[in-house]
């Protein structure tokens, strides 16, 4: 099963593609969807999206996970941020997936085994626990290396739904009825 871990940003979002084969976690690609330093956030927004629709085109992995928002302090980096999930889900849906979010804490435990780790500890995990020559660099690429490994250790790789969630069948019944009133 190949899976794509995806670290959002409005400059630099992570991807990370990993395979596992039985119980083995192989390494197979990473990077950024990055803009030139001073272009438009809408120019910046469409390059993430040529890019992720190019990746999703190419590689065709079997199950997609996203890391949440982080909600800072900013509120103006927070919309950034939400823009760029946005747009992140928008390609994604039109391809056909699924998507499974995961908190940075969610992320950080499954990986490092503390939800409160640095991304520099995430960083030498990753490089471990896929037994890679070198750190996966910059730091998006290897926090979305970690998306795709908190995806495949909590298990959800076979049970995706959209927008990630955990609550019971009944729970979500309910809260359907009570929002749409």
């Amino acid at each position: 099963m190949l899976v794509l871990g995806l670290d959002p940003s409005s400059s630099c979002t992570g991807y990370g593609l990993v395979r596992k084969q039985g119980r083995k976690l192989l390494y197979q690609d990473c990077g950024c969807f990055r803009s030139r330093p001073g272009v438009p956030f809408a120019a910046r927004l469409q390059t993430m999206y040529d890019g992720l629709v190019a990746l999703l085109d190419t590689q065709r992995p079997d199950a997609v996970a996203l890391e949440s928002s982080f909600y800072g302090r900013d509120p103006d980096a927070a919309a950034k941020l939400g823009e760029a999930r946005g747009v992140l889900r928008l390609a994604l849906v039109q391809a056909g997936f699924d998507t499974v979010l995961y908190t940075p804490a969610q992320v950080k435990k499954a990986v490092a085994g503390n939800g409160q780790a640095t991304k520099e500890a995430v960083q030498g995990m990753v490089g471990r626990l896929l037994k890679m020559a070198e750190l996966p660099r910059p730091l998006d690429a290897s926090d979305a290396l970690a998306v795709a490994i908190c995806h495949l250790h909590r298990g959800a790789a076979t049970k995706a739904s959209a927008g990630g969630s955990r609550r019971r069948p009944e729970v979500e019944a309910l809260l359907r009825r009570v929002v749409h009133r």
